[in-house]
């Protein structure tokens, strides 16, 4: 008899457990997948300012450091959007049992970190340049920092919700 009540309790349990991550699997799906991928707008017109602010100055030495600037923010552009897409794509289930994509959840982060730190760059360039070159330069700022906003949202958007062995995962992956 007792032996009867154990086999019905874990039966009970498989089916609760499972039950509740076909739930989460099927409200995770409900997610936009235009949501991921129109990110990275800020990117794109603070490259197309800081372009404009390197044609009309002839300082090489800083025009050189914000081309880099540039280069580096399409990099992260691809990165990020990837990252993204990937971790958007793993299932409910998945992300029940193990948890989110902590690999790319780490690419992202360290790319919004890339991006506060060539925002505090930017800072410093604009102080000895042109009131129309400021405001190009504040206008690539500004589109920047809403663009890092934007990828600590997503990120957190990602990473939320409960998993059963994700302490483990997040474990293996650092």
């Amino acid at each position: 008899m007792k032996k009867r009540i154990k086999v019905l309790v874990t039966i009970l349990m498989t089916l609760t457990v499972s039950s509740f991550a076909l739930a989460q699997g099927a409200q995770q799906g409900q997610r936009e997948p235009q949501q991921i991928n129109a990110n990275n707008k800020g990117i794109e017109s603070a490259s197309q300012s800081l372009n404009r602010v390197i044609s009309r100055n002839n300082n090489p030495g800083v025009g050189e450091q914000i081309r880099a600037m540039v280069e580096s923010h399409e990099e992260v552009q691809t990165r990020t959007k990837t990252a993204l897409n990937q971790m958007s794509q793993r299932s409910g289930m998945v992300k029940f049992f193990i948890g989110p994509d902590y690999k790319n959840a780490g690419q992202v982060r360290s790319d919004v970190v890339g991006l506060r730190n060539d925002i505090k760059k930017l800072e410093q360039i604009k102080e000895g340049y042109s009131p129309n070159d400021a405001g190009d330069i504040q206008g690539a700022i500004d589109e920047l920092q809403v663009e890092a906003n934007e990828l600590e949202n997503k990120l957190a958007e990602e990473l939320s919700g409960f998993s059963l062995f994700g302490w483990l995962s997040k474990l293996l992956a650092n």
